[in-house]
């Protein structure tokens, strides 16, 4: 009985792992996004806008069938060599925290937030499908609904 319970404990561990994405503890993207190029279905332009404080950084990275906001961030974090991170285990849960080092400061004050074709997202990063040709930008600034 006690080796069943502990058969089980494993396989939910390893059922969280996988679903836990392709970043390491600190959202650090892993560079396992696409392993094969071929598989691209277009590319995506993804802006990080750290403010007037600090040049932004910009970059294209493939496009998938289920790429997502936060799929994009980890290739252009693999890409242009940019530490993010990130809560949550689920895609639905996934929460930007800091990105270049800029963490959020929570509450009322400067935060990260995105848009995809100059449209505030209306969802997780993690569930927030993008398509080829579309542009995710990143602002770190106050959060004033349009």
């Amino acid at each position: 009985m006690k080796q069943r319970i502990t058969v089980a404990k494993l396989l939910v561990f390893v059922a969280l792992l996988a679903l836990s994405g392709c970043t390491d503890s600190a959202g650090v993207g892993t560079n396992q996004q696409n392993p094969n190029p071929e598989l691209a279905i277009g590319t995506v332009q993804v802006e990080i806008m750290f403010g007037s404080d600090r040049e932004s950084i910009e970059s294209e990275v493939d496009c998938l069938n289920d790429s997502t906001v936060f799929s994009v961030l980890q290739a252009a974090s693999d890409q242009a060599e940019f530490v993010f991170e990130s809560t949550g285990v689920l895609k639905g849960d996934k929460f930007i925290t800091s990105i270049g080092g800029v963490e959020n400061l929570a509450g009322d004050g400067k935060n990260w937030i995105y848009r995809v074709n100059g449209e505030l997202g209306d969802k997780g990063a993690g569930v927030f499908a993008v398509k080829p040709q579309d542009r995710v930008v990143w602002s770190f600034g106050k959060y004033e609904p349009e």
